[in-house]
């Protein structure tokens, strides 16, 4: 199996999201710490500030694979360089947060080298998040129907990041960073025995790159429908991506003799992707029974009560069913949404309209998001305690209006006409 090309792309696929998984949401926890407890102090708008960084890769990294994979050097050259740089910068990030956290914590003199080291991390890691998909396409003989599985298993590497930052590591600490650079390594190396992907020799013009010939798609309401609330869902769910593991830890997750003692948040929040694997081995039949309109609001209505329930405070339901509707939502929502947009956009325009949909949503999206997240807890905390009631009812309110929106401007498209085509073609 490890030897087939499906095989050897599933593993990389776990060594890409591993590292993520491993610090993306420790590091929430890490940085606002209190010094006394070995943390670095810092306030909501500069965690925010850190995570904002990968919504600044997203954006630049296009331009980036474009010269780089199209026009220049073998994508998975292109990986094992990322990777390398990636894993140094990793490194000095996680020296630079020992120096700064615990009794020498300065949160003033700590934020900007750190911001700036991840910043350029950041934008490593969206150029391989770009190009492990690129090799995956190019290599796989069909990429339609198997590319879903090979991508699962980055899935369950994230899973395996946060269970073992959360039960091997001290998630409060700088060792999910130097775990991730430990990743970054090994999938630095194993790169270079994928299959050999040539450049293609050219490279698409900027207004391809960012999508702006598939414009004219916005003339269709559906789309527009589709576009705006995948925006203002990506720009909610940096309340969660920032905040969800402090408000655990302030519920007792994993406190000694609290209701989930031994059950840190690192391991409790990979939940979602647990069930984001089984939602999507369950999608292609779901989509065929429902049809994707139904599939995706039931996917936006899983962000919904994902906030209700942290709105709530009931520890049971948020853990059990709350942490689980992210990985549902994700499934349902999101990735139906890329059929969505490979159905109802033409051929010539298919590939521009999903770069116009995912530069809007994991640009501006999660800028716009992290700094609101950031400037809401900022104004309900005081001291060390946070007002999680008047955090988490924007987000619910949000997603609220969303799926209002959706349902009532969205329309199902119709199938695509695959048999006429191909009746068409056997006629001749």
């Amino acid at each position: 199996m490890l030897r087939s090309v499906p095989g050897r792309l599933a593993v990389m696929m776990f060594l890409q999201y591993v590292g993520l998984g491993a610090w993306i949401v420790p590091l929430t926890r890490y940085l606002p710490a209190a010094p006394d407890r070995g943390g670095m102090g810092f306030v909501s708008t500069e965690v925010g500030a850190v995570y904002m960084t990968l919504a600044l890769g997203g954006l630049a990294a296009p331009f980036v694979v474009g010269l780089l994979a199209d026009r220049w050097f073998a994508t998975e050259r292109v990986i094992c360089g990322a990777h390398l740089t990636m894993a140094a910068l990793l490194a000095l990030a996680a020296r630079w947060c020992q120096a700064h956290s615990g009794p020498a914590a300065d949160p003033g003199v700590a934020v900007g080298p750190l911001v700036g080291l991840m910043l350029l991390y950041s934008l490593g890691y969206q150029i391989t998040l770009t190009l492990t998909n690129v090799i995956s396409f190019r290599n796989l003989v069909n990429a339609e129907g198997s590319f879903g599985y090979v991508r699962l298993v980055g899935t369950f590497g994230w899973i395996v990041g946060g269970l073992v930052v959360g039960w091997v590591l001290e998630p409060v600490s700088a060792d999910p960073l130097y775990f991730a650079a430990a990743c970054s390594v090994a999938m630095a190396a194993y790169s270079l025995t994928l299959p050999h992907t040539p450049p293609k020799g050219y490279g698409r013009p900027v207004r391809e790159v960012v999508g702006l010939p598939a414009l004219k798609m916005l003339g269709d309401r559906s789309v527009v429908a589709f576009a705006a609330v995948l925006f203002l869902g990506n720009m909610m769910n940096q309340f969660y991506t920032l905040f969800t593991a402090p408000y655990l830890e302030d519920l007792g997750a994993g406190r000694p003799g609290g209701p989930m003692a031994g059950w840190k948040p690192e391991v409790l929040m990979t939940l979602a992707q647990w069930c984001e694997m089984g939602c999507m081995a369950a999608t292609p039949f779901l989509v065929r029974r429902y049809g994707i309109k139904w599939m995706m609001a039931a996917g936006f209505a899983g962000w919904v009560l994902r906030n209700g329930l942290l709105y709530s405070g009931n520890v049971p339901l948020v853990v059990v069913v709350g942490l689980p509707m992210h990985g549902w939502s994700y499934a349902f929502f999101a990735m139906v949404g890329s059929l969505f947009v490979d159905r109802k956009a033409p051929e010539h325009l298919r590939a521009g309209t999903h770069a116009l949909v995912t530069f809007v949503s994991s640009g501006p999206a999660v800028l716009l998001g992290n700094f609101l997240a950031g400037q809401v807890v900022a104004a309900n905390r005081v001291g060390r305690a946070t007002d999680w009631d008047a955090v988490w009812i924007v987000p619910f309110v949000g997603y609220a209006v969303g799926l209002a929106v959706f349902v009532l401007l969205f329309r199902e498209p119709p199938p695509r006409a695959e048999g006429t085509k191909h009746e068409a073609r056997s006629t001749k």
